[in-house]
């Protein structure tokens, strides 16, 4: 083996070192961040999707892949809490989280906004929801009890009957949930595409409030259109969008010819750098010829005025 073949073997190895250390690196910062393994999820429904056709950047949408950061209960905002302090994550009020359905662990975890976290009250058998007072009753919420008036559950305390959250999400639908069958304390979820809350029985809901031993995380970040590769070899491309391919095919031709551009504007600047410049060897290899022909024409004068004399 020659050296310039060693050198080559060398530099390759070199080079397949350092992408390893860098996605070391990456999946490490990953992990730190979010403080579970695997970081990241594929959506594989259009549950969360604002818009049937169109995959939309800040939307989480099938074939997006969501990185999840492990949280306790207290540092989620549900989406009433994020109504009132006018906090929005992934185009709508409060955190989306990551939770397997009746805590089933051989389940697929499903990623939902939380709507808002309710409390049982064994003993009264009433349902106290204290978010509730910081919105408007009647206008942004209602109970429907013949038994309850107004004042008396406008702070979101003692609650029995239908509850009514009007004008919610970027359809503006009405959210209605049966506090008579509710059992235990936990978040009421619902898919942002989906017409019921996730607590629906009569829709094929889950069976209770989410509880927090369930929930795997709250979305943090999102890698749009790379998990439809997943998808695309499982055979779950249903859900996926008409656009995603295209701009998936944008992203990948981006990312393979940045290095190839990148490395083209190096050597060309490169090149320059190291050229020559005007006024340095050309310019001297001239100024010596001339200095040189003025020498010999000197000589030549010279001798001529000799032989005159």
């Amino acid at each position: 083996m020659d050296k310039e073949t060693k050198n080559e073997i060398k530099t390759i190895a070199k080079d397949i070192l350092i992408s390893l250390i860098i996605i070391g690196l990456i999946l490490s910062a990953l992990y730190a961040f979010s403080g579970r393994w695997p970081p990241l999820v594929v959506v594989e429904s259009s549950s969360m999707s604002h818009n049937h056709q169109q995959s939309e950047v800040g939307i989480i949408d099938a074939g997006d892949i969501v990185l999840v950061q492990e949280v306790d209960r207290d540092d989620i905002t549900t989406y009433v809490e994020g109504r009132y302090r006018d906090y929005r994550n992934y185009g709508q009020y409060g955190d989306v989280i990551v939770f397997r359905p009746d805590g089933d662990r051989a389940s697929t975890p499903v990623i939902h906004r939380a709507v808002f976290y309710l409390e049982y009250d064994e003993e009264q058998g009433y349902v106290n929801i204290p978010a509730l007072s910081d919105l408007d009753y009647e206008n942004d919420w209602e109970i429907e009890h013949p038994d309850l008036e107004p004042e008396e559950v406008e702070d979101g305390i003692g609650l029995s009957g239908t509850l009514l959250l009007y004008e919610y999400g970027h359809r503006d639908d009405t959210v209605e949930l049966d506090l008579e069958n509710i059992e235990s304390s936990g978040f009421i979820t619902k898919g942002d595409n989906n017409d019921y809350i996730d607590q629906d029985e009569s829709h094929g809901g889950i069976n209770k409030p989410v509880e927090e031993d369930w929930i795997l995380g709250r979305a943090r970040g999102q890698l749009p259109w790379f998990g439809s590769l997943k998808l695309a070899y499982l055979g779950r491309t249903e859900y996926i969008p008409s656009n995603t391919w295209t701009n998936l095919i944008i992203s990948i031709t981006a990312i393979l010819l940045i290095p190839i551009i990148l490395e083209l504007v190096s050597r060309l600047y490169g090149k320059n750098k190291n050229g020559p410049k005007e006024g340095d060897g050309g310019s001297r290899e001239v100024e010596k010829g001339e200095k040189y022909s003025n020498v010999q024409g000197n000589q030549i004068d010279s001798n001529q005025t000799y032989e005159n004399n």
